[in-house]
């Protein structure tokens, strides 16, 4: 029996408030903006909030679920949580929706799909994302 407790003692609650946070907050943008979001033809001005803020819902998921894989980390995520990260995800989302929209090939139906694979894996990589680049470009390279 003492076994479990310690178990349950080691999880960090912060961490997993803070992944039920970062998931609700994508919850509560998708139902807000689910009625102008999904359409085809890409409208004639070059900023499009509604698929910017689809590349935010994707961003804040893959953080959440980043977040709720360290729920077992015993330091504490509180100032970063809600300082430093907000912003850089919501950077990426504007990265991912500004690249995304260069191409004619990628602005119409298929933006969905990339924005939200390419966005939930910035989340979700967002401590370790550097790395991860310079891990495919080291063994990309020919000797």
């Amino acid at each position: 029996m003492a076994e479990k407790t310690t178990k349950l003692e080691k999880l960090n609650w912060q961490r997993v408030l803070f992944s039920l946070f970062y998931l609700a907050l994508a919850i509560v943008l998708f139902f807000t903006f689910r009625d102008n979001m999904f359409y085809f033809k890409v409208e004639e001005t070059s900023w499009n909030t509604y698929r910017f803020v689809w590349c935010c819902i994707s961003v804040f998921s893959g953080f959440a679920v980043l977040a709720f894989a360290l729920r077992r980390h015993p330091k504490t995520p509180f100032p970063e949580y809600l300082t430093h990260y907000p912003f850089q995800l919501i950077a990426m989302a504007a990265l991912a929706f500004g690249v995304l929209h260069i191409f004619d090939a990628t602005s119409g139906y298929l933006f969905y799909y990339l924005s939200f694979g390419l966005c939930f894996t910035l989340g979700y990589l967002v401590d370790s994302y550097w790395s991860f680049v310079m891990g495919i470009i080291s063994r990309s390279k020919i000797n």
